[in-house]
This record gives C-alpha cells, sequence and structure tokens, in this order.
C-alpha cells in the first residue's frame, strides 16, 4: 500500500513540461491561476452602431456644405441684384 501511494510521486520526478520539472510546472500553475489571476475585462464593440454614426456625420457634414454653398449663392446673386439697381 506504501509503495502504491509513492508511486504517482515517483512519476513527477520523471516528467518534463516545457522543460520546466513537475515542481517548476506545479508552482507556475498555481501562480498563474491561484495568485495571479487575470482581470478580463469585456468590452463590447457594437459595430453597426458605429457604422450608423459615421453615415449620420457624413450625412451632417454634406448638408452643412449643402447649406453653405446655397448661402455663398444667395449672397452673390443678393450682390449682383445690388449693384444692378445701382
Amino acid at each position: 500500500m506504501c509503495i502504491l501511494g509513492a508511486v504517482p510521486f515517483a512519476v513527477l520526478g520523471f516528467l518534463k513540461y516545457n522543460g520546466m520539472t513537475a515542481e517548476k510546472f506545479v508552482m507556475n500553475w498555481i501562480k498563474t491561476e491561484i495568485l495571479y489571476p487575470k482581470k478580463l475585462t469585456f468590452k463590447a464593440d457594437n459595430l453597426y452602431e458605429q457604422m450608423i454614426k459615421n453615415i449620420e456625420n457624413e450625412k451632417s457634414k454634406k448638408v452643412k456644405k449643402i447649406k453653405i454653398n446655397k448661402f455663398k449663392k444667395g449672397a452673390k446673386k443678393s450682390i449682383e441684384n445690388i449693384k444692378e439697381d445701382i
């Protein structure tokens, strides 16, 4: 019975994983999984929402350009009308 209990520990002495002995592997596993747990945060990216915002921004820029161009054309026409009246 004593020999059966000692066999797993004897086998661990011969194991190597990624160049580490079993003792180093166990210590690194404890460090990464228990002592220094990863804090992962999830931030969702809503691609559809971003696409819609981009489209709306482009539309608003085009509308502003159109309004500015109409204002400039209207100003030119009014200046021409004033010149004709004089």
